[in-house]
């Protein structure tokens, strides 16, 4: 996915302080102000459609046949932008019921310096999914009080961060999702040998987060979410997981030169995992 997250800015790491334990570093508050204001906000259709075949860009939403509201779901992206396992995921989620936002924070901006360090930040991201939820709230077809996000790589990173309040206050928005999760994503993220860590699985987490790992994961490694993710649950913090121990990163799509394996049998539990969570929350 994700060497070097899109617009990286040399930053002072600012420690976070808590109850339990952290072995990484934050993100600033400074970093989330300036670098989410370096792009404009995002434009939402006004209405969803029925699905019909996507087009290369995202910010679609689409709803299922019938009448009355339905809960929704904001789907993020990797850093690699709009690709078809994207749509394909998306089309899972709407099948079961879900009005589908499918974000496209590149695009409209002109981004297309993939996975590499220059344009749209991993804040700008965030702060994206969080004007998604927004938008899908004031929708007359969106059930208000059922809003998720479940994001992949770079969109897990903006899936662990949203349970954390903190976030949501240094990104100045006013909802929060009910719950979200994250695909091959990892509880910190050091985006190059010369800048610390970033602190995604943040320990102020209040919201339900549900991180679905892959053992063999080189791109995102999961080594800081253990004993993390068991020292917070046992503090009562409403995080979940599972680990995949045969599987790569980007286990839904092949892509032989960076090492993906596609398995369809991860990928199917994947969203079983994902569609449980969401109706249990």
């Amino acid at each position: 996915m994700f060497e070097k997250v899109a617009g990286f800015a040399c930053f002072m790491a600012v420690a976070i302080a808590g109850a339990l334990p952290v072995s990484a570093f934050a993100q600033p508050a400074e970093w989330f102000r300036t670098k989410v204001a370096d792009y404009p906000n995002l434009v939402f259709p006004a209405a969803a459609t029925e699905w019909s075949v996507p087009s290369a860009t995202g910010n679609n939403i689409f709803k299922p046949a019938g009448p009355g509201t339905f809960p929704a779901v904001v789907v993020a992206h990797t850093c690699g932008g709009i690709e078809p396992h994207i749509y394909e995921r998306a089309k899972e989620i709407l099948d079961a019921g879900y009005i589908v936002l499918v974000l496209d924070s590149y695009t409209s901006r002109n981004h297309f310096t993939f996975c590499k360090p220059a344009g749209v930040n991993a804040t700008r991201v965030y702060k994206d999914t969080f004007d998604a939820l927004a938008h899908l709230k004031g929708m007359p077809e969106v059930d208000p009080s059922r809003v998720y996000l479940v994001g992949f790589s770079l969109g897990s990173f903006a899936a662990a961060v949203a349970g954390s309040p903190e976030v949501a206050s240094m990104l100045q928005v006013k909802h929060r999702f009910n719950a979200s999760v994250g695909w091959y994503g990892a509880c910190t993220f050091k985006p190059s040998a010369f800048h610390p860590a970033w602190n995604l699985l943040r320990t102020d987490t209040d919201k339900p987060v549900l991180l679905l790992m892959a053992a063999g994961d080189s791109e995102t490694p999961i080594k800081d979410c253990f004993p993390r993710l068991d020292e917070m649950k046992a503090a009562g913090k409403p995080v979940s997981w599972h680990v995949y121990p045969d599987a790569t990163h980007a286990w839904d799509k092949s892509n032989a030169r960076r090492g993906y394996v596609r398995s369809s049998s991860v990928t199917a539990d994947a969203m079983r995992r994902t569609l449980d969570f969401l109706k249990a929350n």
